[in-house]
């Protein structure tokens, strides 16, 4: 499905996968009119699509439409996508500056590539499927052979999370159990204690997988994360 005057929207069922390309010099009209087009193909995907945004040919009117891409932003986490590529070619490094101070409020953590190869090669060697969320260091306990410690939330997702400013060392293959909370509503927080694996450490933070947590308790987690993505950003 495309719109006219240049700006595509297209969904590969057979991969799972949305493909959203936006022309040099997109309207507000034209850019409403891909707002609908995405709701039509999302329509066919299943969750835990994956998203190519095809960036590279904007212009500086775009940043205009924050508004509306909020409004694809919000409908694609609705709908459970997977991983989130962005694709912004060899962008100048002010119009980069630019792009970062439109999203400095994004929520979902996407990935940068210059073409859409890069993209595709990406999503063929990639083994995470779900969203991830970037947190406003959200304060999380977490405890790890009889010992307590405390850091911040960095980002999330349904499959694990990453720790910044943590108070005790792990390190990888540690077994390790974490607590925190996020916003379920806007005065009511849900509280987690998950039992999860390090898979990375490095000197700012560490990162980790969630065991088995079961689909009630899943379904719990991403409505809690994406209650945090009710905030500017670009799909």
């Amino acid at each position: 499905m495309a719109v006219r005057s240049g700006s595509k929207v297209r969904a590969d069922i057979k991969s799972n996968r949305l493909y959203i390309t936006l022309s040099v010099t997109a309207s507000k009209k034209e850019l409403e009119k891909v707002y609908t087009d995405v709701r039509f193909c999302v329509a066919d995907l299943k969750p835990g699509f994956d998203v190519i945004t095809d960036l590279s040919q904007c212009t500086l009117g775009h940043l205009s439409g924050i508004p509306i891409f909020r409004k694809i932003m919000d409908y694609l986490v609705q709908h459970r996508p997977g991983e989130v590529i962005r694709v912004v070619g060899k962008m100048s490094v002010l119009f980069k500056q630019l792009i970062m101070l439109a999203t400095r409020f994004q929520v979902y953590k996407p990935v940068y590539v210059t073409t859409i190869e890069e993209a595709e090669e990406r999503l063929a060697s990639s083994r995470r499927n779900a969203l991830r969320f970037h947190l406003h260091r959200q304060k999380v306990a977490y405890s790890v052979g009889g010992k307590s410690g405390t850091g911040q939330l960095v980002d999330a997702s349904v499959l694990g999370c990453a720790v910044g400013g943590s108070t005790l060392p792990v390190a990888v293959a540690d077994a390790v159990t974490l607590t925190f909370s996020l916003r379920q509503s806007r005065d009511d927080w849900a509280t987690f204690t998950l039992a999860a694996t390090v898979t990375r450490v490095d000197e700012e933070l560490f990162a980790v997988q969630f065991n088995d947590i079961g689909e009630e308790q899943t379904a719990r987690l991403y409505a809690c994360l994406a209650h945090e993505a009710r905030c500017d950003s670009l799909p």
